[in-house]
Parts: structure tokens; sequence; C-alpha cells
């Protein structure tokens, strides 16, 4: 029954997102993607809104935790629309999870995020943090779909 597997689908793909991003934000402590100074993309993005709304930015003592909402937030529901979507379309989760990967960081990192102006292009800063930030994108996918298929071998 194709409605069975996309709540499977959905449900591995929320637990692996978790898990992804669990992974990517443990990458980031070991190599980072940006100087301890810079803010992150999700407090950009956060005061971005709370100014057009003709609001104060966000206070210092609660930027970690705006970031980290928006940012778990983020990684668990792509995780989730990743095992909805490879529940009927088995090509999206080929290669690992390498494919998709590439794909995740080009729309992000490599392209949306620096034409809202959250964060410099790649090639505007840093080469190691460039890297970084490439490398935790395609170690997240890889994770996604390991407990992605993981999942699906238990439930099913």
């Amino acid at each position: 029954m194709k409605n069975d597997q996309l709540i499977k689908g959905l449900f591995a793909g929320i637990l692996g997102g978790l898990v992804a991003t669990a992974a990517k934000s443990w990458w980031e402590i070991k190599y980072p993607v940006r100087s301890e100074e810079a803010e992150t993309p999700p407090v950009v993005l956060a005061n971005k809104v709370k100014k057009s709304m003709g609001k104060d930015p966000v206070r210092d003592e609660n930027k970690g935790l705006v970031s980290d909402a928006i940012h778990w937030t983020f990684g668990t529901s792509v995780g989730a629309a990743y095992g909805a979507l490879a529940a009927n379309n088995p090509a999206i989760s080929s290669g690992l999870g390498l494919p998709f990967s590439l794909g995740f960081w080009t729309v992000t990192h490599g392209s949306t995020i620096p034409m809202l102006g959250l964060e410099p292009y790649p090639v505007n800063v840093r080469m190691d943090y460039a890297w970084n930030e490439f490398a935790g994108h395609l170690l997240y996918g890889v994770t996604l779909e390991v407990v992605r298929r993981t999942t699906l071998a238990v439930i099913d």
C-alpha cells in the first residue's frame, strides 16, 4: 500500500533528519564553517524577520537557542521530505545519499542562503570553511540515508 510506505518513509526520514542534523552539528564543532564572531545564517534570518517587523534583533544570550531551533527544525524537515519522497521514488536515495547531499548543499549554502544575504558565497570565505560546510552536507546526506534505510529495515 502506497500510503503505508509514505508514512514509514516519513517516519524514517524524520529519524534520519534528527540523526543527520546531530552528525552535522558535531562536524561543525570539530571542523568550523565560519569564524566564531560571524553570525549563523539562522540568526541573520531571524534578525531580518525581526527588523521587518520593527522589532529589536535577537539578544546575544538567545542567539544559540535561535540558531539551534532553526537549524534542527530545518534539518529534521528536510529529512522528513527526503524520507517521504524516497518512499515512492527510490532514485532519490541512490548513491547512499551522496547525490542528494550535493543537491542539498547546492540549493542551500551554494546558492540560496548567500542570495538571501544570510552568509557569503563559498568562494568569498576561507577555503577551509567552505570545504568544511560542503563536507558537512555530505555527512548529513549519508547519515540521513543510512538511518532511513536502517529504520525501514527494522519497521518493515
